[in-house]
This record gives C-alpha cells, structure tokens and sequence, in this order.
C-alpha cells in the first residue's frame, strides 16, 4: 500500500499533467487506476478521488496550491 504523501505527490503530477494539456480526462481515470483509486471529480483547480486505505474508504482532494484534504469518515464508496 502506497502512503498518503506518495499518493497526493502522484496526484499532483496527475492534475499538472491534466492542466498543461498532456492529458485527457480519460487519461486522468486510466493513471489514477494505476494506484487503484477512482476518480470523484477534476477541474482546474483540483482533483479529488477516492480509494481504500487499508480497509477503510479514503476520499482525497488535491488543490493545484498544494493543499490537500484527506475524508476518512465516508459512508460510502466513493
């Protein structure tokens, strides 16, 4: 299992590639399938998906600042 600050590095890359034109939605969704998570919603100023940490469902939102939350009390997957 990847760690929450190796997860939120490769999300970053994701979303700077997405704004910079390199990738396509699709290509968002094929990347962050890499690490087993499931994209919510993406737009210029971030991305959020969500995915299992350990056996609990985790939903992370990156913002292009840098900033990000992490939502562990879901109810629900995603």
């Amino acid at each position: 299992m990847k760690t929450q600050g190796k997860i939120k590095d490769f999300a970053q890359i994701v979303h700077h590639l997405y704004l910079e034109g390199t990738f396509e939605k699709d290509d968002v969704v094929d990347w962050l399938g890499e690490i087993d998570s499931e994209l919510n919603n993406l737009t210029k100023h971030k991305i959020v998906f969500s995915y299992f940490d350990d056996w609990y469902p985790t939903r992370m939102t990156v913002y292009k600042s840098g900033k990000i939350k992490v939502e562990t009390d879901l109810d629900e997957f995603p």
